[in-house]
């Protein structure tokens, strides 16, 4: 087994150290079986703190902790708090009360004063911090004092809480180690561009690292862009597409839209039909025998079954075709008149309705429609977004201009495009 180099077992501890859910046995046995790197990270220092405050969260040592991992670049906000709590449940809980306080916070060689005070730590002092340094200075000698701060500070559960509040935040904050980072390079979001500018020897080092998975899905995703671009993106196809576009245009420079004279003729023979119409029903009217007249009955007219062009009837006027019929208030059962020769209204025949719904004659073929020149060039640029063979989301993101369309139909309609191209 070859020698580990003080570079890789820097990144091997940076990387297990800083990962909380691997056990302290593990870590107690890398730390013994590789050397520590002169020159830490800052995130493999960060990790070794906390892991040390996780084995000790309330002492004298764990105080010297705090005050390292203070020194830290970028500090957890929660550390002052920690901090405070620890050094005041020591003087708190000391059996000797005026002797803990002065080495923790008397003035000027204190030590928690030391850490909070002008000159120490920015991210362990505070004003909330600096008022308890004060509080425990002055209960020196003075056993009302001592009482009430060993009431606030000395519960051991309390203090323990906070710390573990930090190694929250710490824990959550440190960030990713060295591998992961240089891992994420090589199979992550940036991957692509990383493997596209690398050498043969740079990516076969890659393909060991990645793994055949991984290695598998970035070279998928280097290939991406030429399998999943458009196979008839050709240059004699780009030229012909820019042909049809410019004849196009011109065609619409030179044509006239022939809808006005269409219906300007339509009007015309409109006008001339109904003009002609009105002639021939003078003439008919001039040509009509007149009978008219008030002593006798008016003809009636077989011949004709349409209104009477001539004098209008008189309601008045006897109809000798007409008939009368007596009503029956009230018929009685004795009656002899039968029922079917009473004068009655014929009743509409009803057709039976059925409840299942009419049927479709799929045997019916669809009649086939023109393409415009509009649907034509929507075709086009639906191919150059969503690719040849996706008729479906073309059709679906164009339906004011497909209307009455299938996936068929574009696809039928693209081959016959291409065809003079092929």
């Amino acid at each position: 087994m070859p020698r580990v180099t003080p570079a890789g077992a820097r990144l091997m501890l940076d990387h297990v150290l800083g990962d909380p859910s691997v056990p302290a046995a593990a870590v107690d046995k890398l730390l013994a079986a590789l050397p520590f790197p002169s020159d830490p990270t800052p995130r493999l220092l960060r990790a070794v703190l906390l892991r040390r405050l996780a084995a000790d969260p309330v002492s004298e040592s764990s105080l010297d902790t705090l005050q390292l991992l203070a020194s830290l670049p970028a500090p957890a906000s929660p550390i002052a708090a920690a901090h405070i709590a620890v050094a005041a449940f020591i003087a708190a809980s000391a059996s000797d009360f005026d002797a803990a306080a002065r080495a923790l916070f008397a003035r000027p060689d204190g030590r928690a004063r030391l850490a909070v005070d002008e000159g120490g730590s920015p991210a362990l002092a505070s004003d909330e911090v600096i008022a308890t340094v004060d509080q425990f200075e002055a209960a020196v000698g003075n056993s009302f004092s001592q009482t009430v701060l060993r009431g606030l500070w000395g519960d051991r559960s309390a203090t323990e809480e906070r710390v573990r509040e930090l190694l929250a935040a710490e824990w959550a904050a440190i960030g990713p180690s060295l591998l992961v980072a240089a891992a994420e390079r090589i199979v992550g979001d940036g991957a692509v561009e990383k493997w596209r500018a690398a050498d043969e020897a740079t990516r076969a080092k890659f393909c060991i690292l990645a793994g055949e998975e991984n290695t598998r899905e970035v070279l998928g995703k280097l290939e991406e862009p030429t399998s999943s671009a458009n196979p008839i993106s050709t240059p004699a196809v780009e030229k012909a597409i820019d042909a049809l576009k410019t004849s196009c245009a011109d065609l619409h420079s030179v044509v006239e839209d022939p809808l006005p004279a269409a219906k300007a003729v339509a009007d015309e023979v409109l006008a001339a039909r109904l003009e002609k119409g009105v002639s021939l029903n003078a003439e008919e009217v001039r040509g009509q025998p007149t009978t008219c007249g008030t002593a006798g009955p008016s003809a009636p007219n077989y011949k004709d079954k349409g209104p009477s062009t001539g004098k209008p009837h008189n309601l008045m006027d006897w109809n000798p075709t007409a008939r009368t019929f007596q009503w029956e208030e009230s018929p009685g059962p004795e009656s002899s008149e039968s029922s079917l020769r009473r004068p009655h209204l014929p009743s509409p025949r009803r057709a039976p309705v059925s409840p299942l719904p009419p049927l479709e004659n799929k045997n019916r073929r669809r009649r086939t429609r023109k393409w415009c020149l509009l649907e034509e060039e929507t075709l086009i640029q639906g191919v150059e977004q969503y690719g040849s063979g996706n008729w479906k989301d073309i059709l679906n993101n164009n339906p004011d201009v497909f209307i009455g369309r299938t996936p068929v139909d574009l696809k039928d309609k693209w081959r016959n495009m291409i065809k003079p191209i092929m």
